[in-house]
């Protein structure tokens, strides 16, 4: 359960992150995308808001940075950060 649910974090990671890739002409907000995938996770509603908090106490041009950022690190970093919540 735990590697699954580190894996759809990295998904939620990486889908923030190819927000910077898409050719849309307005592409949505990168914090709602984020927000919009936690609360798709199969986890418990702590789980989730747990996330959320860590996404909302972000700033708006945090959350682009790490959209638009074609750094790993910094994916590997955010996903870590919401993994934290897994608290296991």
């Amino acid at each position: 359960m735990i590697v699954r649910s580190r894996l759809v974090i990295t998904a939620v990671a990486v889908a923030l992150g190819a927000m910077g890739t898409v050719g849309c002409s307005s592409p949505p907000p990168a914090r709602l995308v984020a927000l919009e995938m936690i609360a798709t996770l199969d986890q418990p509603d702590s789980v989730k808001a747990c996330m959320t908090a860590k996404v909302e106490a972000m700033t708006e041009l945090e959350v682009e940075a790490i959209a638009s950022s074609e750094d790993q690190m910094v994916l590997d970093t955010f996903s870590a950060d919401l993994a934290g919540c897994l608290g296991g």
